[in-house]
């Protein structure tokens, strides 16, 4: 009889001890979770580009892009996705400002202007990759969201322009790689190439142009009309510099000058010979577009 107290009695302590195993169990589990979300809270970011990828049938160009800019509609993502890794190995945090894009290397800083009522968010850091839903161009944070006024509403017209400057020193200190500073917007190649394709039309040596009675006699009276023009656009103690910029005008068929001035040899960047004035100050209002302000005549 006492034997089988003692067992109902152990058998009872057993059955209260049961809830308070597993209620360790569980605590043990959730603190070995939260130490794995903690750990990799903090994760290095990377600099990413990535490859060509295929999204519901979709593919989709990973590229650097200093000239994008572009409008459209925006969305946003939160609750989902917080505290996961993002594209590039960071943790994304909904209460953050962040967003997704479909190619823009990552990391990268763009400014966000909601349309519908002209807020804007002046530097947004691209860490993701998406949105992947209809025509949407970028999907930002819940904080991003709320600082532009649309997270009830969950969409909105925005633009969005990459800032380069900001985007190459993330590049720079993500990637630990050596990024060149790029050439300044007045010497970029599609701005010089169309400016040269309409300046070859005007033929800078000789025009085919038929004049009229009235501009051969302006010519013939001016003081300018047995002279040879020309236009100096850079003068240089290292001929280095100067055949660098040489190649940059090739089409305005620039050449170097050398001469010898307070015993040193000067590289002087000329183009011409320039039949008339007009012509050569047509010239040299392109070259001002081009950003060469220090351009000017020669009379030679």
């Amino acid at each position: 009889m006492k034997l089988n107290k003692i067992f109902t009695s152990l058998k009872s302590l057993i059955i209260l001890l049961i809830p308070l195993f597993l209620l360790g169990c569980s605590e043990a589990t959730f603190l070995v979770n939260s130490a794995k979300r903690i750990g990799t809270w903090g994760d290095e970011p990377i600099y990413k580009i990535g490859t060509p990828y295929k999204i519901n049938g979709k593919w989709y160009y990973p590229a650097v892009d200093y000239d994008y800019e572009e409008i459209g509609i925006a969305s946003w993502y939160g609750p989902g996705f917080h505290g996961k890794k993002t594209a590039n190995g960071e943790i994304f945090d909904q209460n953050k400002v962040s967003a997704a894009h479909r190619t823009l290397p990552m990391p990268s800083i763009v400014r966000v202007t909601n349309l519908d009522n002209g807020k804007v968010l002046p530097k947004v850091r691209v860490n993701d990759r998406g949105p992947f839903a209809g025509n949407r161009i970028i999907d930002l944070s819940k904080k991003a969201a709320q600082e532009l006024g649309f997270v009830n509403t969950g969409i909105a017209k925005v633009k969005v322009e990459i800032l380069e400057n900001e985007s190459r020193e993330h590049a720079l200190v993500n990637s630990g790689n050596k990024i060149t500073k790029v050439e300044s917007a007045e010497v970029k190649e599609i701005k010089k190439t169309e400016i040269v394709n309409n300046f070859e039309r005007q033929k800078i040596i000789k025009s085919k142009k038929k004049k009229s009675p009235n501009e051969d006699f302006d010519e013939q009276n001016s003081i300018l009309s047995d002279k040879q023009l020309a236009i100096q656009v850079g003068a240089f103690t290292d001929h280095r510099n100067a055949k660098s910029l040489t190649q940059k005008l090739s089409d305005f068929q620039a050449y170097i000058e050398r001469t010898f001035v307070n015993n040193k040899y000067l590289y002087r960047v000329r183009i011409g010979p320039i039949e008339n004035l007009n012509l050569a100050e047509n010239i040299k209002e392109k070259l001002f577009e081009l950003g060469y302000t220090a351009s000017h005549l020669i009379v030679n």
